[in-house]
């Protein structure tokens, strides 16, 4: 049985469960206090509000999809201490035996952006990329058209994200870390999603955007197809192959800006990032792709 260990409000694991069917057994973070668990250093066993149950010598995969990425506020922190390194550690237990399918929990933690562009540099254009403290290195990018992107994609303490920001040096405050790049200028975003060497690309025209950063204007009520197929050449389709090899990984999505000139420019990686926007209708096979994968 695939144990899928994520959360109650994700859309993404409501549509993994309806497509595996009842071979799956849905571990809900947020809802910890509904299931009843044991672990000992003999194993574990976990039984869920309806019943079912799975355990240390029935589970065959496990799968970590946005887990931890939503916990209540009102939550006691000890508490929620306790609770994530109990999950983790049955993941762990997993992972130990080689149960686990899908990137690692800490994948960005130890492969970051810039390991990321470095090797991605082996097979693809990559814009001008600079991490500073202090201000230190600006001279090496552009003088003009720089954007400001976020590292670790949290929200602050105020409640706001940094989305894709055009900058100039003058307004960069050294008293923060930054993370800028090149502008690119670019009339598609590209989008290609990765799953057991199968490749699904998409693109989404920028005509329309009113910002940079397509992530900032997003629909999430998934009503209208707003990516849409297309199929990259074989060179593309190899050096994904290649580089996914050199990360050691068989899922994920890559994030890419078409140029002017046809070229395509590599942004970044997204170990456990979204797919579904992709194929809201199930028209193009990738969540029976996901389905099949994890089964697999």
């Amino acid at each position: 049985m695939l144990l899928l260990i994520t959360g109650s409000l994700d859309a993404t694991s409501d549509r993994i469960v309806s497509r595996i069917g009842s071979n799956v057994f849905r571990l809900n973070y947020d809802l910890w206090k509904d299931y009843r668990i044991s672990f000992t250093e003999e194993g574990w066993e976990i039984v869920n509000p309806e019943g079912l149950t799975i355990t240390s010598e029935t589970v065959s995969r496990a799968y970590w999809w946005k887990a931890f990425s939503f916990w209540p506020s009102s939550q006691d922190k000890f508490i929620t201490a306790e609770v994530k390194y109990l999950f983790k550690d049955i993941y762990g237990w997993c992972l130990d035996r080689g149960l686990t399918i899908g990137n690692p929990i800490d994948f960005h933690n130890r492969f970051g952006k810039m390991s990321i562009l470095n090797l991605a540099k082996r097979y693809f254009s990559v814009p001008k990329t600079l991490v500073t403290i202090r201000g230190h290195g600006l001279d090496t990018l552009p003088s003009v058209d720089i954007v400001a992107k976020s590292l670790a994609s949290e929200v602050s303490d105020k409640g706001t994200f940094l989305h894709t920001t055009s900058v100039s040096r003058e307004q960069l405050d050294i008293e923060y870390p930054w993370y800028l790049q090149e502008k690119i200028h670019s009339n598609w975003d590209v989008t290609i999603f990765y799953c057991a060497e199968k490749i699904f690309a998409f693109r989404r025209s920028r005509r329309n955007l009113k910002g940079l950063d397509w992530r900032a204007e997003q629909k999430f009520f998934y009503e209208e197809q707003e990516w849409f197929p297309f199929t990259p050449d074989s060179k593309i389709k190899k050096s994904l192959a290649m580089l996914s090899r050199d990360m050691g990984v068989e899922f994920g999505r890559y994030d890419f800006m078409e140029r002017q000139d046809g070229e395509l420019e590599f942004l970044e990686y997204n170990a456990n990032g979204q797919w579904v926007f992709l194929d809201i209708e199930d028209k193009y096979g990738l969540l029976d792709s996901v389905a099949d994968w994890l089964r697999t």
